[in-house]
């Protein structure tokens, strides 16, 4: 079966450079026995990932999640990162408790080789560079040495935390659209504690590319045209970014409930933004303006409308 719930894909990685930040304090990371009780409760993904040839896989576990590696090093890289940004986002998103009976599991895959091999197994697209799917994380080998240079991680977690704490279905472009602007808001925050300004330059697209919000927004799945995914990206995250910049966060996070209940965008958008925007057009209108670049591109006119 093919793989495209909660998929990652890396955009404009070229903006967001490693850092070289300070070691933050480990996690308690204990060594886990690996057993039949273990092994049943994985997805058929999960125990495709254990049998990838060629792979010496070790366990272990933290408060909240059970880890599948090779080398310590990388396990308490990504432990740090896991439960770190798990208590951050969870309390952004104003979630209390842990609602855990099987805990979340996390692969962290050494070489693309054996990414590959999984990748092939499980039918996920070539560009995939990590992956959320049904309480499973699927991640690529992490910088050695530095824990919290880039914003993988927290771009799956949040796709966990929807999927494990918030009633219904979050549709998929809404879900890409909250991972990528927590991913981003709590990575570049991170950065600034430890005395790094990072500064990330707005992500556009260009008037050709543009999807209208009516189109966006009534997606029940990924693009199946890969060249529509990057506008599907950019335009979820700046949609999502426009929302929590124009009201409170409990109107976000009563239009993101709302939506994950089954209520179309235009409801939603009048139950939580309707003393704000009165119609969907003019919705349309600001989100337009402010997610298309006015830079020329060849073939293109600079006009927006």
């Amino acid at each position: 079966m093919k793989i495209r719930h909660h998929l990652f894909f890396w955009l404009f990685s070229s903006a967001l450079v490693a850092i070289a930040a300070d070691k933050p304090n480990p996690v308690r990371i204990e060594d886990l026995t690996w057993d039949d009780a273990h092994q049943q409760a994985l997805t058929r993904s999960g125990q495709k990932a254990l049998a990838v040839e060629n792979v010496e896989w070790n366990h272990a576990q933290s408060e909240h999640f059970i880890y599948h590696y090779t080398q310590r090093w990388m396990v308490e890289a990504v432990a740090t990162e896991m439960e770190t940004y798990y208590a951050i986002i969870k309390k952004d998103l104003k979630i209390e408790g842990d609602r855990w009976e099987i805990p979340c599991q996390v692969f962290i895959f050494d070489s693309e080789a054996a990414w590959k091999n999984l990748i092939s197994q499980t039918g996920g697209d070539p560009w995939v560079a990590a992956f959320y799917s049904r309480n499973e994380i699927y991640l690529p080998r992490p910088p050695k040495g530095a824990p919290f240079a880039d914003r993988t991680i927290p771009h799956e977690l949040t796709h966990l935390i929807l999927d494990h704490f918030l009633r219904g279905r979050v549709p998929a472009w809404l879900n890409e659209g909250v991972a990528e602007q927590q991913a981003y808001k709590h990575f570049v925050a991170l950065c600034k504690t430890k005395g790094t300004s990072l500064y990330v330059p707005p992500r556009m697209v260009s008037a050709a590319r543009y999807v209208p919000v009516s189109e966006l927004t009534a997606a029940n799945d990924y693009p199946s045209d890969t060249e529509k995914v990057r506008s599907f990206y950019t335009e979820s995250l700046r949609l999502v970014q426009l929302l929590q910049e124009d009201r409170s966060a409990e109107n976000f996070l009563e239009f993101l409930q709302a939506m994950a209940d089954g209520m179309k965008f235009e409801r939603a958008l009048d139950r939580a933004y309707g003393s704000r925007y009165f119609s969907v057009d003019l919705f349309e209108e600001k989100f337009k303006e402010a997610v298309i670049s006015k830079i020329k591109t060849m073939g293109e006119s600079t006009s927006s409308r």
